[in-house]
């Protein structure tokens, strides 16, 4: 099976990068996530509201899919806007806007994962048992794109120069990453406390 999006990370070029890399990783785990959701849709088959709420689950999660590819290559030309942007001696407004781009698209990416976190929820209260070992794969793989995306926000923060603008990213992206971390415990908890009932 052809990726070109791995072909293209592996190569040696600026894009794309960690960002789109940690995207990517959540893409992965939704598509786990959709597997699931599948194959208890498929199961109940009776046209009952539990079946029509596996079919509105399996919207839900495709959408979010598409919204970590849209990330995936937003985080890339976030990138290579700011990159243009300080080495073609743009004038500091113009590179300052492109840096807060750089920064604030890994923070939507630790957003989305936060938010996959209710889909996650509600397929591990109704789902087989057999399936929430994978269920925690998806937990894995959304909080692996979660700590990626992180690590790429602080980075590209590190070059903003104006400290009162950097202090601020730096609380919203502390609040964001404890908020995330807490939901990840929340979500796994319930998963696994399923698993020893």
């Amino acid at each position: 099976m052809e990726d070109t999006f791995l072909e293209a990370l592996a190569k040696p070029e600026v894009v794309p990068g960690g960002g789109a890399a940690a995207a990517h990783g959540a893409v992965l785990g939704l598509a786990l996530l959709e597997k699931i959701v599948r194959v208890e849709g498929k199961r109940q088959r009776d046209g009952s509201e539990s079946n029509a709420q596996w079919g509105d689950l399996l919207e839900e999660v495709m959408t979010l899919a598409k919204v970590f590819l849209q990330l995936r290559e937003e985080d890339g030309a976030a990138y290579l806007r700011f990159a243009e942007a300080r080495n073609s001696r743009e004038g500091e407004r113009e590179v300052i806007a492109a840096l807060e781009q750089a920064i604030e698209c890994p923070m939507k990416i630790m957003e989305a994962a936060q938010h996959c976190l209710s889909s996650v929820s509600q397929v591990g209260k109704h789902c087989k048992g057999h399936l929430l070992s994978d269920l925690l794969v998806v937990c894995d793989l959304l909080q692996a794109a979660n700590l990626g995306a992180y690590r790429i926000a602080q980075a590209n923060l590190l070059v903003m120069a104006d400290y009162s603008r950097k202090g601020e990213y730096q609380r919203r992206l502390s609040r964001l990453r404890e908020r995330s971390s807490e939901a990840f415990q929340q979500t796994e908890k319930g998963i696994t406390s399923r698993q020893l009932a």
